[in-house]
């Protein structure tokens, strides 16, 4: 039998064309990001460059960058709910009283009905 040795050349070529074009796109994606102004996360550079979150914290240049620019980014400050929107803690408590009161009334409900249920089961049981 001959061995015949295996031209792999061309594959390899396309592998480190495709990972240099998916390592193109993400840093086109992170400048793109600092430009807009937008928070520089992995799982939005990856779906904006069309990359798999894996593929990023695989290439470590890629990661450490994305890490870096995270740490930079000022965090998110606390929406403030206007206060016409806030409710006092007294319309708290009516709304706990309010809610607290339809429970036991519909837990009375629930008995009666189970009552009248005992009593056809009983007449039926009868005939």
């Amino acid at each position: 039998m001959t061995a015949w040795k295996r031209n792999t050349n061309g594959l390899q070529r396309a592998a480190q064309q495709k990972a240099e074009r998916t390592k193109q796109r993400a840093e086109e994606t992170i400048a793109r990001f600092i430009r807009e102004r937008r928070p520089i996360t992995f799982k939005g550079v990856a779906q904006a460059a069309q990359i798999s979150t894996a593929w990023l914290y695989a290439n470590e240049d890629i990661k450490e960058r994305i890490i870096h620019l995270r740490s930079q980014q000022a965090p998110k400050a606390q929406m403030a709910v206007p206060a016409r929107e806030q409710a006092s803690n007294a319309s708290k408590e009516r709304m706990i009283a309010a809610l607290q009161k339809r429970v036991k009334e519909q837990a009375a409900e629930i008995r009666e009905l189970k009552r009248q249920l005992e009593v056809v089961y009983g007449q039926l049981t009868k005939q």
